[in-house]
């Protein structure tokens, strides 16, 4: 699953996990959107890439119900530096900085998903 509300990144992010092999869910681009998405798929979301700030929203809330369902999440973000701004909860979860480069990412989610 995809949540980010950049036309371009979404785009770009959904072509290359399709280009891995990977069935893209979404993307979505606002966390309502993204909470049906969710409902919808169930147990059959295996990970989800989160932008931190959708559409002026912080997506904290939206990563917590995803930790409560047993989904892995990876935070990709122009936030990535800024420690400050992620709640201590979610200090460990993996947060790459856009833009992403390919193999990071998709290096992550091989992790995540072992």
């Amino acid at each position: 699953m995809i949540v980010e509300d950049d036309f371009i990144v979404a785009f770009d992010m959904q072509t290359m996990l399709e280009e891995q092999g990977a069935r893209v869910v979404g993307p979505t681009t606002d966390l309502d959107e993204a909470r049906a998405v969710i409902a919808a798929e169930g147990a059959a979301l295996q990970i989800a890439v989160l932008d931190v700030n959708i559409n002026g929203r912080y997506v904290f809330p939206l990563a917590e119900e995803l930790r409560r369902a047993g989904i892995p999440i990876v935070f990709a973000t122009a936030y990535a530096d800024d420690e400050r701004l992620f709640p201590e909860e979610f200090r460990d979860v993996p947060c790459l900085a856009k833009p992403v480069l390919p193999n990071v990412l998709i290096g992550h989610l091989k992790r995540l998903l072992a």
